[in-house]
């Protein structure tokens, strides 16, 4: 019997990624920091609770941002496709409270603009 070599998931939760087109430099960030954050929601679907937000899914090959997991749940409510994790939920740090939250996460890659 032939065994496979299965590569263990560094978190419970993902692959998800973060897009940082507009500030490269956040990639690093949270690579060194192990943290990323999120304010409340603006444009469109503005939202008062400050809440981390990431797309679902690995990194795109021509996206610049970080692919990541993390043991903090999404919300239930969140929009398929794009994962929030919001202030009061088990595991969201509250960095400042209505302003500023945070979840741990393992960075898996990261790809800076060129």
């Amino acid at each position: 019997m032939a065994v496979k070599n299965v590569s263990r998931r560094p978190a419970t939760f993902g692959p998800y990624h973060r897009r940082s087109q507009h500030d490269a430099s956040e990639n690093e960030l949270i690579r060194a920091s192990g943290m990323l954050w999120g304010k409340p929601r603006g444009n469109y679907f503005a939202g008062v609770v400050p809440c981390v937000k990431a797309w679902e899914g690995p990194l795109p090959e021509t996206i610049v941002g970080i692919e990541f997991y993390t043991d903090v749940e999404p919300d239930p409510w969140s929009v398929p496709g794009w994962p929030e994790w919001s202030q009061g939920r088990p595991g969201v740090l509250i960095l400042e409270t209505n302003e500023l939250v945070a979840i741990p996460v393992i960075v898996t890659m990261m790809r800076d603009a060129e």
